[in-house]
This record gives structure tokens, C-alpha cells and sequence, in this order.
């Protein structure tokens, strides 16, 4: 799990932000979203340009050089903090592995360009590189002691080129660290067209991807549970390609994709996404209902709550959302455009309980201690 994150002078953060997912809170309510005083469902509320999307790229960073899977790169006239002078941005992350604290810092010039890495388990530091310094160099970690460590290129990772050429116990914190890589994922809305990060390789139209998977009957069920009704069939569009249609009570049938609203649509790539779920790690869903009823949003929001195994992070901008029926104080965190984000917990003076109106209390501006 992740436990904390820290990046500096990357795109909107020239400060030091620290995004900490750790909780003492006792609240009584959807105890599932805490495990070993860790939050697993975060969502983040914040004005517009206040870095929620920016945080989304900076968390998921990590898997543009750790692993081999879907990259969207920041342009590297915008990667570094335009307000510094300082050459390079750092990213930091806390992870608990089992029993075992783990950071991994590393600092770049731009999205795929490493400066150095370091790595601590249980405070001991147990891997330095840096690319433009070898003579500071220290490795300790089982498996390594006849590796060619000397001379890598700022485009590959030490920590992904000891993974790619040693053996690493099941245990070890090389592959417990790059497994969680491999199990992270980024999506945002349809509009922005079916863009992702992280996780696979390659894209899919989404009407193959339910048609391949045969989850066309339940597509249909899942799109009634949110308040849809259609009766979808598979058909061949006019290019003579797969494609799911609606069938209208006259009989006539039309393509899904040319009758449907941009929140629709929106939902059938959260769908898409929803069949992958079992298997995430940790899920970054950037405005994930900026084209739903609050009502749906509830709903969606209710099902990535389901899913125990994964850690998310939402960003949103529906108040409504900050109900106990699927968040908790502790959950919910507020981000300002002056690098600072923290849960509305630790934002007011007062005790909130349970019975407390959260959107209330928001829209009355309550939450503004930082």
C-alpha cells in the first residue's frame, strides 16, 4: 500500500506537496476504507487549477520507468515547475510491504530522464544511484553483489535493471516494488478520449473490448443497475467492423455509440475499466463523474468501494459525494493551489461526527484551517 507521497517542482508544485494517506481516525463507518491505519479510497475535492489532475500525473509517475506499460508524457517544456529555477523535480513514495516500511526517491529532468533513485527499507538505505555522479553509488541488495552496475543511461532505472537481469525472492522488495507498478492505472474521462496510464500496453476500442470478453448481456444488466435501459445487441457498423447496437421497441437498431449522452459514454469506459478491477493495484480516476447525475456518481463511486483490494485515488468535483454512505471524514481531502492537501478532518477546529452534513459544512466554508 501506499502510505504517503511527496513531489516537489513538478508541474504546479513548486513546493514540497505531501499527500499523506495515513489515519488514527476512529470512525465507526466504512471501516473497510482503512487498513493498517492506511486509507485505501481517497477522494480529493478542490477548485479548478488547485492540481488535482496534476497530482494524478505525479502519482503515477513511478510506472513511466519502472515498468513497461501504457505512458502518457508530460511535455518537457511543462514537466519542471515553470516558477523554479531548480533543474530537476522529486518524487517520493511510502510504501508498507507486509511488515516493511519502503521509500523510493527519485528526482528527473523531465518524464523519462532519471537524475538519481534511492531506496530505504525500514530506514536503512539500501540503494543509491545517481546518473551523473557513479562515484557516490551504493548498492546493497540481495542478488546484485555481480551485477554491471556502472555507467546506466538516465532512461533506465537501476531498481528496473536489477528486476530485469537478478533473481528475486517472492519476498523481495525489488519485485513487491515493481508489481505494485505493474498494478497501477490511470483513467480519465471518455471525452478526453480513452486515455490511460499504467497497467497494459496498447488500446482497444471499448465495443471490443465487451464484445471480445463476451460481457454484452451483462453491460446491458450493469447499465440498468445505474438507471439505463437498453436492449444492446452486437452488430457490424457501416466500415463492417464488430460494434454493440440498440435495438428500439420498433424493431429498427441503431450503433450504442451514436444514441448515447457524454455521460454514457463516460460510463461505458468506467465499465470497460470495472472488468480489470480484480486484478488493480492502486487506481488514479482523474473528474471520474464530470458528466454524471449525482445520483450516478454515488452508484460508480459505490462500486470502486467494493473492490477491497485496490487502493484508489478520486478526483471530483461533486459535493454530494461527502456522505458516510460511501466516504469518511478521513477519506476526503481538499486540495489548494498552494501545494497543500489534507482531509477535511484536520481542516476545521470542531469535532466532526458522523451525523455531521460533510456538504455542508464544505459549502459553508468550514474547511479551511491549513
Amino acid at each position: 500500500m501506499l502510505k504517503k507521497f511527496e513531489v516537489q517542482n513538478f508541474m504546479g508544485f513548486k513546493e514540497n506537496l505531501v499527500f499523506d494517506l495515513t489515519t488514527n481516525k476512529k470512525y465507526s463507518s466504512n471501516i473497510e476504507m482503512i487498513e493498517k491505519n492506511t486509507i485505501k479510497k481517497a477522494l480529493i475535492f478542490g477548485q479548478n487549477s488547485s492540481g488535482k489532475s496534476n497530482l494524478c500525473y505525479a502519482l503515477m509517475d513511478i510506472t513511466l520507468h519502472l515498468v513497461d506499460k501504457e505512458k502518457l508524457l508530460v511535455p518537457n517544456n511543462i514537466f519542471l515547475n515553470a516558477d523554479s529555477d531548480t533543474p530537476y523535480a522529486v518524487f517520493k513514495y511510502h510504501f508498507l510491504f507486509g511488515t516493511k516500511k519502503v521509500v523510493y526517491e527519485y528526482a528527473k529532468k523531465s518524464s523519462m530522464e532519471l537524475c538519481y533513485e534511492k531506496l530505504y527499507v525500514n530506514d536503512t538505505l539500501v540503494l543509491e544511484y545517481n546518473y551523473y555522479d557513479y562515484t557516490h553509488n551504493f548498492i546493497k541488495i540481495a542478488g546484485t553483489e555481480n551485477l554491471n552496475k556502472m555507467h546506466l543511461q538516465p532512461q533506465l532505472s537501476m531498481l528496473k535493471y536489477i528486476y530485469s537481469n537478478t533473481v528475486q525472492a517472492q519476498d523481495s522488495i525489488i519485485k513487491q516494488l515493481i508489481e505494485f507498478a505493474n498494478g497501477m492505472l490511470y483513467f480519465k474521462s471518455l471525452l478526453d478520449g480513452n486515455r490511460y496510464m499504467g497497467y497494459r500496453l496498447g488500446s482497444e476500442d471499448l465495443a471490443s473490448i465487451i464484445l471480445n470478453k463476451n460481457k454484452l448481456q451483462d453491460f446491458q444488466i450493469f447499465l440498468h443497475e445505474m438507471g439505463l435501459d437498453y436492449s444492446l445487441v452486437p452488430i457490424r457498423n457501416l466500415t463492417g467492423m464488430p460494434a454493440i447496437g440498440v435495438r428500439f421497441p420498433s424493431g429498427k437498431v441503431v450503433e450504442f455509440s451514436q444514441v448515447i449522452s457524454s455521460g454514457t459514454k463516460t460510463l461505458w469506459l468506467f465499465y470497460c475499466w470495472l472488468l480489470e478491477f480484480e486484478n488493480i493495484k492502486f487506481l488514479v480516476i482523474d473528474e471520474f463523474d464530470a458528466y454524471y447525475h449525482y445520483d450516478l456518481s454515488l452508484k460508480v463511486l459505490s462500486l470502486v468501494n467494493k473492490y477491497t483490494n485496490l487502493q484508489s485515488v478520486i478526483t471530483t468535483h461533486t459535493t454530494f459525494l461527502m456522505r458516510k454512505e460511501v466516504t469518511r471524514p478521513d477519506c476526503c481531502f481538499i486540495i489548494n493551489n498552494s501545494n497543500k492537501i489534507a482531509p477535511i478532518c484536520k481542516l476545521t477546529k470542531k469535532e466532526i461526527r458522523e451525523s455531521n452534513n460533510l456538504e455542508k459544512m464544505y459549502r459553508d466554508g468550514e474547511f479551511v484551517s491549513w
